[in-house]
Order: C-alpha cells, then structure tokens, then sequence
C-alpha cells in the first residue's frame, strides 16, 4: 500500500502561506465537481467506447468520490491514503464484475487524470498564475496517484476476474462431462446449464480444436469476450471444446485464429437442447481430424468423411493403393477433385486448371486404369472422393 508522503513546494517556498493559491484553486474545484465531472465522464466515454457498458451515475460517483480524493491531497501535497488506494482496489473487482476489459479500465485512469490535470491548470492561469507554477512542481507527486490508483485497480480486477474465472470453468469441465458421460448421478445437465447462462431447451452448437494450440491466456480471452450471446470452452483430454448458444461458430474462429492462425477447428451441427448439444460435440469431434492447421471443417460439409474415419483402417486395403496413387500423380488426384467440382464438365474443369479438355479426359481415363475406379459412376466417384477426403491412416 502507498502511504502518504509530502512533497516540497519549489519555488514558492514551503510554507502554509504560500501554497495558499493552490488550496483556494482545489477547494473552488471540488465545489464544482457536479458540474465537472460528467464532462471528464463524457471523455472517458468517447475516448473508451467499451465504457459504455458500464452504468453511468455509477462511474460519476465514482470518479467523483476519487478525484475529491486527489484534490484533496493536491491541497495538502501528499500522494494516496491507505483508504484511497483501497477504494481503487474495490473499484477494480466491480469493473471486472461487469466484463470491462482490463486495458479500459486502465485508460480510463490516464484519460480521467489527463483532463482533471488540464482542468486544474487552465483555472490555475485564469485565476492565480502563482498556483500553475506551483502545480507543475508536484507534477511527480500527482503521478503517484495515477500509478498508485490504477495498479491497485488492476490488481484488483486481475483477482476478481480469475476467482470468476475458476469458477466458471469448473462448472464448464462438468457440464462438458455431464453431455460426453450421459449425465451420471447426481449430476443435474439442467442446472448447471442454467447456471453457464445457457438455455436447457435452446439451440446448441459446439467447435472443437486441438488443445495443444490453447494456452491458458487464450482460452481466458476466449471465455471473457463479450460475445452476443454465451460461450463457454474449456480443454478435455486433448481437445478444447466450445459450446456456444446465440453466437456463430464463424466470429469464434475468426476471433481465435487472429491470434493464432494456425489453429484448426471441427464444428458440430447446430442442435436443439441438451441432447443435441452432446451430439453437436461428437459432431465437431468427429470433423476435427480431417483438417490440417489452420482449417475449418463443419460436420456438415463433410459428415460422410467424419463419420467414416474413425472405422477408416478396414477399408485401408482398399484404400491405400488408391492414395499411393494419388501421391504419385498429384495431377490426376487434383483432376478428379476439380471435375467433382465442376459439374463433372471436361470443358469446365479443363478451364480451372488451365488445360486442354482432352488432357482432363485423358488424365480421368489414366486414373481409371490406376485404380479401377471411374469418376463417371457413382461408385468410382464416392470411392475416390472417400480416399482422397480420409485423413492419413
């Protein structure tokens, strides 16, 4: 804690007298607080949108109450009390209590000081100039309330946020286990559910990615974005599961792969109550392997490959000639693809890939001799989409 300490008055001496101007400056001030302080909130506000959050007459009194503080001890040139500083340290776990960003909270401190600050010198020179002089001597006694304030404000909300936190992702890992184990007893899916701030009977759609990729940092900014509707993740065994309700799965991988790009995700079907959140789990579960770092697979997309993949190693002898031979003739697997794609048109096809229609029939005609598989039948072209899509065995 920071006692308080007294700081010389420079020029103009030390004595009672002489910092007289600045007193009278700080007790005309804090008469006009009222009237001052919604414009300093007002900054705050424009310069800190994510303040908005955070109920107004509330962060009046409490900018009030503080900078009655400061002037205060601007008046008697000395740096926080004990109980200021305290008052910084409870303030700091309401602000994390509302799901203000810390870096906010922060600037807010700077942008508060800065315009007090200003005000205080622009009465200064309009009113006595021997108090500006005065001021600027305690310029290094005025910044130990903007560090004092905001760090015990920071701690404070560092606690907060993981006490909160904890307990959040404990509720997570059990409801989590709750849908993969079918609910043992005594475990009541309905009411932690409500407890996570989802909805027991609503939608439910679940991302899944490999846990290696999520430290601990990660998955708390995950958790604690304000997101338009719930979100609630957390590791298990290897994987990191996400279970959202009201929120596309795409802003969830757009927002976790700006800060790592190569993070790859399995998305579930989107599903309806708490059995369809356990499905949409499996779901992602069973996309995920199909990806390489980076990508995006849904269960919807590509749900024939995920739900054959787990039982793939059978049909390996059937398989894996056909994937050496795609390995071998890159050309010819690529060929096949981009004919699935293209409405199975020789002329289209041959136009994606910049080459004559004969060469995509000769090249489709060359992967049949290969594999005894013809991409113009149904069972030609299901066979070879499943060896190529398979992850590898």
């Amino acid at each position: 804690m920071v006692e308080p300490v007294t700081e010389g008055a420079g020029a103009q001496g030390d004595t009672a007298a002489a910092w007289q101007p600045v007193v009278e400056l700080c007790a005309s001030l804090a008469a006009e607080l009222p009237t001052v302080i919604p414009r300093i909130v007002d900054r705050i506000r424009l310069e800190i949108p994510s303040y908005r959050i955070v109920d107004r007459e509330q962060q009046e009194r409490d900018v009030t109450r503080h900078y009655q503080g400061l002037l205060t001890g601007v008046a008697a040139r000395r740096s926080p009390t004990r109980e200021e500083v305290e008052a910084a340290h409870a303030l700091g776990a309401e602000r994390a209590a509302t799901g203000l960003p810390l870096h906010a909270l922060i600037e807010a401190y700077h942008v508060g000081y800065r315009e007090m600050w200003n005000v205080l010198l622009a009465r200064a020179q309009s009113h006595d100039t021997r108090a500006g002089a005065q001021l600027l001597s305690i310029v290094g006694m005025v910044w130990t309330w903007v560090q004092a304030s905001s760090s015990a404000a920071a701690e404070a909300y560092g606690v907060a946020v993981r006490a909160a936190d904890a307990t959040l992702l404990r509720l997570t890992h059990q409801f989590l286990d709750g849908l993969a184990t079918a609910a043992p007893a005594g475990v009541d899916l309905e009411q932690l559910a409500a407890a996570l701030t989802f909805d027991p009977a609503g939608g439910f759609q679940a991302l899944c990615s490999p846990a290696e990729a999520w430290t601990d940092e990660r998955m708390m900014d995950l958790r604690h974005r304000r997101w338009p509707g719930t979100l609630r993740c957390a590791t298990r065994g290897n994987l990191m599961i996400a279970l959202v309700q009201d929120i596309s799965p795409q802003a969830v991988v757009e927002a976790a792969q700006r800060q790592n790009p190569d993070a790859s995700f399995g998305i579930g079907l989107p599903r309806t109550g708490l059995p369809g959140a356990a499905m949409s789990m499996a779901d992602a579960r069973a996309a995920l392997p199909l990806t390489d770092p980076g990508q995006v697979k849904s269960f919807a997309d590509h749900w024939l490959l995920a739900t054959l993949a787990p039982t793939a190693q059978r049909f390996a002898v059937l398989l894996e000639p056909r994937r050496e031979a795609a390995q071998q003739h890159p050309d010819l697997a690529e060929t096949v693809l981009r004919f699935a794609e293209n409405g199975f048109s020789l002329t289209a096809t041959a136009r994606v890939l910049h080459v004559h229609p004969n060469t995509v029939k000769y090249r489709l005609q060359r992967w049949q001799q290969l594999t005894d598989w013809d991409v113009r039948t149904w069972h030609g072209l299901s066979s070879t989409m499943i060896a190529l899509g398979l992850p590898t065995l």
